[in-house]
């Protein structure tokens, strides 16, 4: 039991240092990351707000994984982001006309390809992480009447 109660941590301080650097990046050079949204497919739809949006989604992740008594609507939110991003992923690289930009990469060396590997391991280990969260909590109490 204490190994999973281990594990459970290592993937939610996993998940909450991917969320922190993905929310840091894009603050230190929001400019570039408005641009970009602007430029992308679908995205650009979101108008000026978008960004802005995506990092208050970003933050509120990050907020929720770190409070344990919110940690399991930040496994949940995290994992329908990631699914969303994801699915972004593969809409572009599978039916866009072309590849737009870089803004969905984590890293600035990665290609679009890399990401979507990336965020179908990081979506498992989040997936991971809500089954463990799931097993780690105690069972509703019954009361039980005489």
């Amino acid at each position: 039991m204490r190994a999973k109660n281990i594990l459970s941590e290592i993937i939610v301080f996993i998940l909450i240092l991917t969320w922190v650097y993905t929310f840091a990046a894009k603050v230190f050079d929001f400019e570039t990351f408005q641009r970009q949204i602007k430029g992308a497919y679908l995205l650009s739809a979101g108008g000026n707000p978008l960004p802005y949006l995506l990092q208050i989604v970003h933050l509120g992740i990050i907020l929720l994984l770190m409070n344990k008594n919110w940690r399991r609507i930040g496994l949940i939110t995290s994992a329908l982001v990631l699914i969303l991003y994801t699915g972004y992923l593969i809409y572009v690289l599978h039916f866009a006309p072309s590849i737009p930009c870089s803004c969905i990469a984590m890293f600035s060396w990665m290609n679009w390809n890399d990401q979507l590997y990336f965020n179908i391991a990081i979506l498992a280990i989040n997936i991971i992480g809500l089954v463990f969260f799931s097993l780690n909590r105690p069972p509703h109490s019954q009361i039980q009447t005489t």
